[in-house]
């Protein structure tokens, strides 16, 4: 079975070479995005000597600022690639700080034995762990700086919320940076596109090629869907959660462990050598788990080498 891995990676080109390196299998290839707004040529170079490695293409990368329309579509960019390229099997998202949490061949079984289902975890919205969610659907998202969640959310006229004091600081520092042309989006209220009804959950799935195939018929026959999504708060989470739920077949959860729960601490958790535990009972059910920094520790990375991917 052909397993093709969308690999968005922004920082540490040691450790995504390493994450390769450690996928590398018979069948197996990687469709590597780096973000726009860092350098490529390190990530080039520490990857030169590996092998079913297609960097996408300069006109394809993205500047993925978090919670932004860039990472969606650097995604449909990698999945048309995988497309084109006539491959078969699973196309599955990660990111340049996953890493696997059992060996190739039990990842290539568990997918051969469940070929036809989507893993990918979805809730309709609204939903209490977003407060609802309908904030990020139904409000303008517009980035203060390229900065992680330096942001500002516009209600329209049609919003009683939209008549504040906080409105009003809103549109002044848009005419004071400059942006003044964005303050008329107020004038029209944001509705999710009517042909969908909108759908929420984590990032990181593993798709049959013939559900990536219908997601980009899906947005050849609706680009409107894109551009509405310009303005949506992480649209990463809602955007392909929305096309499934349209879509027929079986659907599970996410093969991605993430930790969104631990308290008095970045979310979501960074895993260190002292999470191992965690990370062997994740493995009962995930195939991958993020996030990891080796800046921060690489012991973990070691410790699962030994533990779980002999």
């Amino acid at each position: 079975m052909d397993l093709n891995y969308i690999i968005l990676a922004h920082k540490n080109p040691i450790q995504l070479g390493r994450l390769i390196l450690r996928l590398q299998h018979p069948g197996c290839r990687f469709y590597v995005h780096i973000d726009r707004n860092v350098e490529i040529s390190p990530f080039l170079k520490e990857l030169a000597d590996q092998h079913q490695i297609f960097f996408l293409k300069e006109e394809q990368r993205q500047s993925c600022i978090w919670g932004d329309i860039g990472i969606v579509t650097a995604t449909i960019n990698a999945m048309r690639q995988v497309v084109e390229e006539e491959r078969s099997g699973y196309c599955i998202l990660l990111s340049g700080q996953d890493y696997p949490l059992r060996p190739n061949k039990e990842i290539q079984d568990f997918l051969e034995n469940e070929n036809g289902t989507s893993f990918i975890s979805t809730f309709s919205l609204p939903h209490p762990n977003w407060k609802n969610g309908f904030d990020r659907i139904e409000k303008y998202k517009i980035d203060k700086t390229p900065k992680r969640k330096h942001f500002l959310q516009l209600s329209s006229i049609f919003d009683k919320d939209f008549y504040s004091l906080e409105t009003a600081g809103k549109l002044n520092f848009l005419r004071k940076s400059g942006r003044a042309q964005l303050i008329p989006l107020v004038l029209k209220k944001r509705r999710f596109p009517s042909y969908l009804k909108p759908y929420g959950g984590g990032q990181w799935w593993a798709l049959p090629m013939l559900k990536v195939k219908e997601i980009l018929n899906f947005i050849d026959e609706h680009p409107d869907y894109l551009v509405y999504h310009k303005y949506t708060l992480i649209p990463d989470e809602i955007f392909f959660h929305s096309i499934m739920a349209t879509l027929d077949g079986p659907v599970a959860p996410s093969l991605t462990y993430v930790n969104w729960d631990r308290k008095n601490t970045p979310l979501p958790v960074t895993f260190e050598k002292e999470d191992l535990e965690e990370l062997k009972l994740a493995s009962v059910e995930k195939l991958f788990a993020r996030k990891f920094d080796i800046t921060i520790d690489t012991t973990i990375l070691d410790l699962l080498d030994q533990e779980l991917l002999q």
